[in-house]
């Protein structure tokens, strides 16, 4: 069955390095992701966001992110595998029945298509790149719905 996604932000002396999701469903858009360091100290002035907390004004170093999708990188560690270690694996969700799920994918699908029809452009790589992510993702999520053990490199 579907597990809900995970996340994690990977850092390194204190800095962000990267931000990884797992099991990210294909069909929802990545999550913007505010990166917030209050430590502003040696940050240039054009590097300091300054805004207001309760009234009190504070200053950061700030930067919004998209994280990369784990499953699509071939060297990086498993936001999933980090929670299991911790002891705190997300729950196995029974998710949607396999024919919704395979109904889902598919109305996804026709979607990106019909967002490329309407832009009245050829398909660029991204376009084939994400209708790919959407059939192969959707489809392990359907297999996994209808019980197949096989491990899809989680």
């Amino acid at each position: 069955m579907t597990r809900p996604a995970s996340m994690a932000v990977v850092l390194e002396g204190g800095l962000v390095q990267a931000l990884l999701v797992q099991d990210w469903p294909a069909h929802v858009p990545l999550p913007r992701v505010a990166v917030v360091d209050y430590d502003t100290e040696g940050a240039d002035d054009d590097e300091i966001t300054h805004f207001l907390i309760g009234g009190k004004p504070e200053e950061a170093v700030c930067r919004s992110d998209v994280p990369e999708v784990y499953e699509h990188l071939t060297d990086a560690l498993s936001p999933l595998a980090v929670l299991t270690a911790l002891g705190d694996p997300p729950p196995d969700d029974d998710g949607e029945p396999p024919l919704a799920l395979a109904q889902s994918v598919r109305k996804s699908i026709l979607d990106l298509d019909a967002r490329i029809n309407q832009s009245e452009q050829p398909p660029t790589g991204d376009d084939y790149k994400e209708l790919y992510v959407l059939a192969n993702c959707g489809l392990i999520d359907v297999l996994k719905a209808l019980g197949d053990p096989t491990d899809f490199g989680e």
